[in-house]
């Protein structure tokens, strides 16, 4: 049915508007970490055309866990992708006549991405990261399903794209794609793309995949230095490395750059004299 509708969409068929409803149900529920890479950009362009066809105030609205700041709990709030005041605003019910907004992101200045279990300890999470003056924020947020995580994804991506807007429109103060090795250098150099913010880097497998594989995160790091000669355990790769020491972990960058190299270093160095100013 998905290749139908793959033809009937290159064929310009306006039919394609009536399923979107059969898309996200036959499709969009088995998007998760593992799969995602297997689903067809056909797919995503599909979801992209639908969400943006409507032209209402409101173009998202619902029920999602948000995670406390202070301690950490997640708590039901009502959010609203608002397409009018161009933000995502929450609140504490559903009924929002006459409640105290909680909270809200303006969409021109943030970034959006879906989160590994494993870094939250929650299933089907995003994670919105905002700048907020000269710090930068982060909002996370359940959905009950994948279904519902991705499409809060996608509705927030597509709104962005249709307001003009950047999908990273956190200030990315550099992003290529470099090679890493797996921890402690131990294994295959691997090739990520990735992305320099305000306060992390962070790395995915492909440029538009939104699991990053992780992050590291600048306000931890030690030291970063330019290596002329790999240990003996690191195996043989790129030609010019540098690497960022954390109090538990080493990460090994790679580039056949030299350039590259000394750019990464020196935006990076620019965003650590940002941080601690």
């Amino acid at each position: 049915r998905i290749q139908i509708l793959f033809e009937k969409y290159r064929m310009g068929d306006d039919s394609i508007n009536s399923t979107a409803d059969m898309i996200r149900s036959n499709t969009v529920s088995i998007i998760n970490r593992s799969q995602y890479q297997k689903v067809s950009r056909d797919l995503e362009d599909i979801l992209f055309r639908s969400l943006n066809r409507t032209r209402a105030a409101c173009v998202k609205t619902g029920t999602l866990h948000k995670k406390g700041k202070e301690r950490g709990c997640w708590l039901p709030r009502h959010f609203m992708l608002d397409r009018t005041n161009r933000r995502i605003t929450y609140y504490d019910k559903a009924s929002t006549q006459g409640q105290k907004q909680l909270g809200s992101v303006p969409l021109d200045a943030c970034f959006v991405l879906i989160v590994d279990e494993r870094v939250v300890d929650r299933q089907n999470c995003l994670h919105i990261l905002y700048r907020s003056g000269r710090t930068m924020r982060s909002v996370y947020v359940s959905g009950a399903s994948v279904k519902e995580a991705v499409e809060w994804y996608y509705a927030i991506r597509s709104l962005q794209t249709q307001l003009g807007y950047s999908a990273n429109c956190v200030d990315t103060v550099y992003e290529s794609y470099l090679e890493k090795t797996p921890k402690e250098g131990k294994g295959q150099w691997r090739k990520r793309w990735c992305i320099l913010v305000a306060d992390r880097i962070l790395y995915y497998k492909n440029i538009m995949d939104p699991f990053p594989k992780g992050e590291v995160k600048l306000s931890k790091l030690d030291k970063i230095t330019k290596v002329t000669c790999v240990p003996k355990h690191v195996k043989a790769g790129p030609d010019y490395v540098f690497t960022l020491e954390t109090k538990n972990r080493t990460y090994y960058w790679g580039t056949g750059s030299e350039e590259m190299c000394v750019t990464w270093m020196t935006k990076i160095e620019g965003v650590l004299q940002d941080l601690y100013i």
